[in-house]
């Protein structure tokens, strides 16, 4: 029985990153649903949502269109703590062409999502993927 909340909790990982890794090639606003209220940052800097959403924005912004978005995930991690706490994370290599004034440009290279589980939901709380910036 304990290896199906194992299985669970890594898939529920791992479609959260895809969700958002697709939602980042489309440059959706539904990309917002997989992000926490608050990130932690190197220095344990503590940033809120409000200020990744207007990150991601201003990256979606500059750009007309993504295209030929590809990843490829290569670990998943996850470590249960107490009081249905938890941290993981996803990373991979992903790439995709940055299109502006109708000229490309390619951007690839490894992602890591990071995540932590509260309230029963695995939710987003670091972001290191080509083309974001903090």
């Amino acid at each position: 029985m304990q290896d199906n909340i194992t299985f669970n909790h890594q898939a529920d990982i791992v479609n959260s990153a895809i969700r958002f890794i697709n939602s980042w090639f489309k440059q959706s606003k539904s990309i917002t649903e997989e992000l926490n209220d608050f990130f932690i940052l190197p220095g344990n800097k503590v940033i809120g949502k409000d200020v990744i959403i207007s990150r991601l924005k201003g990256i979606f912004g500059k750009s007309d269109e993504y295209v030929g978005g590809r990843y490829d995930i290569i670990d998943v991690n996850f470590e249960l703590l107490s009081d249905e706490k938890g941290m993981g994370f996803v990373e991979g290599v992903a790439g995709y062409r940055d299109v502006i004034q109708k000229q490309s440009k390619i951007k690839s290279g490894p992602f890591k999502l990071y995540f932590a589980l509260q309230n029963s939901a695995w939710k987003i709380v670091n972001i290191e993927f080509p083309g974001f910036e903090y």
